[in-house]
């Protein structure tokens, strides 16, 4: 039995015994093990595909695959196991991006392999006709011929377009000479054989390493979403380890350089990472890491089975010089309204900041608090495993709107129109109720159910 059929048969067996008690309903989960960054999202035919790096044999990361799921809508998934697994158990299929060829989907990723204390990551591709497995994968760029001043060692996360007849990759990298993150920029007329064309940056926002960048044309603009390693805290930003960042100018493919009006924070939250546009989309729809690196994770710790989780997919505009970012509009179908004061523990509930005030959301053993004292913020320090935090937007907003996204052990905060939004994982026990104070109006409150 090779790999990746021994990995399925293995999740349809363990899943059984995994504790449901922490499960979201409404966002895409490992069925068992350890989920990270997303992978080669794209809308292929009339279905989403929604790739992500997967060890379907631990809560940690391990031997790291391809997992896989189906969408007809970005809100009701199926589950299609494991799609991309290398047998060589030194070697690890690192996160990439995928796109439409004639053959089907055509991914590319990150061979990475580990042999004692040495390290190597190369670019590989491989296509499928329908995205269930993806085999006989080919090398398609050979590292030696980057530039002296960028690393060959940390070189990863590939994530294609196509402009004209061409094939551009953008790679995530590393200016040893800056020790600083750039997005390094290959090329080619065939999918299977690129050449090194220019890099983009380095910037302080890409901390010491460039990661899963993916780009998409927003409103004239070409937007990147790219992350970093060890981006030092700045004022109200980069809070964490790693964080994750809007990139926005103009490309000029022929010169070789990007023009960059402005570098964004995505999410202020402690779970939020790797974003990547869905390729083949109507309109940019991103999908990040619903966790973060170098945290607790409770449901490791509760050994119940499972860990990580993708945010709710986000719709994209560029508005008065900025990006806002919106859960994606097919989730209205799924709501309805909850009734006698009612919180379900998946909802969403809307309010309206008028000025200082709180919305706290409690259960038996834990609470959230939504508050806005100049600046809104997220207090997520008494859940019932007190690992949380307070974050808050940069902005500060006497009066605005806010829209909040419960589902189960997670809350996504969308502040003024999605302008800042703040993201976190929650554990709370038993029946939620809803306290206010202060400035706080227009309340409401809307179950996440069943298609209606």
């Amino acid at each position: 039995m090779d790999e990746l059929l021994k990995a399925n048969a293995y999740i349809a067996r363990a899943k059984k015994s995994v504790n449901g008690k922490y499960r979201l309903k409404y966002h895409v989960m490992p069925p068992v093990g350890w989920m990270n960054d997303p992978n080669g999202l794209i809308r292929f035919g009339d279905k989403y595909h929604l790739y992500y790096q997967f060890n379907p044999y631990d809560t940690d990361t391990g031997k790291m695959c391809w997992g896989h799921v189906v969408s007809d809508d970005l809100i009701s998934y199926t589950d299609c196991g494991v799609a991309l697994m290398h047998e060589d158990e030194n070697e690890k299929a690192f996160s990439g991006g995928a796109i439409q060829t004639d053959g089907g989907i055509t991914i590319y990723y990150t061979l990475h392999t580990e042999e004692g204390e040495s390290k190597i990551e190369e670019v590989y591709t491989s296509t499928s006709a329908d995205g269930k497995e993806f085999k006989d994968p080919v090398k398609a760029f050979d590292n030696s011929n980057l530039p002296k001043n960028l690393s060959v060692i940390d070189f990863r996360d590939p994530c294609p377009i196509k402009v004209g007849d061409t094939y551009y990759v953008f790679v995530g990298g590393k200016d040893r000479a800056a020790n600083r993150g750039v997005i390094v920029v290959l090329g080619g007329k065939s999918p299977e054989k690129l050449e090194y064309k220019f890099y983009i940056g380095p910037y302080y926002e890409l901390g010491d390493m460039g990661e899963c960048p993916s780009y998409f044309k927003i409103g004239g603009k070409d937007v990147f979403v790219v992350s970093g390693c060890h981006v030092h805290s700045r004022n109200n930003d980069f809070k964490n380890i790693n964080s994750s960042v809007f990139i926005v100018g103009n490309i000029n493919f022929e010169r070789g350089q990007m023009d960059i009006d402005f570098i964004k924070e995505i999410d202020k939250g402690d779970a939020f990472y790797a974003p990547q546009f869905v390729r083949g989309a109507d309109r940019p729809i991103m999908i990040g890491w619903f966790e973060m690196w170098n945290k607790p994770y409770p449901t490791r710790d509760m050994k119940h089975g499972w860990v990580g989780a993708f945010t709710i997919p986000r719709e994209l505009q560029y508005k008065d010089g900025d990006i806002l970012q919106t859960p994606v509009h097919e989730l209205d179908k799924y709501l309805y309204d909850a009734q006698n004061g009612e919180v379900p523990k998946c909802s969403v509930i809307e309010f309206s900041f008028s000025g200082e005030g709180s919305v706290t959301v409690e259960g038996a053993d834990g609470k959230v608090i939504i508050g806005n004292d100049g600046g809104v913020y997220l207090d997520t320090r008494m859940t019932n495993n007190s690992f949380g935090s307070i974050r808050r937007t940069n902005s500060n907003y006497g009066k605005c709107d806010v829209k909040i996204l419960l589902d189960v052990s997670g809350i996504e905060v969308f502040v003024d129109g999605g302008k800042e939004v703040i993201s976190s994982r929650i554990y709370i026990d038993g029946d939620y109720r809803i306290k206010t104070s202060g400035g706080v109006s227009c309340l409401k409150v809307k179950g996440v159910g069943g298609e209606q």
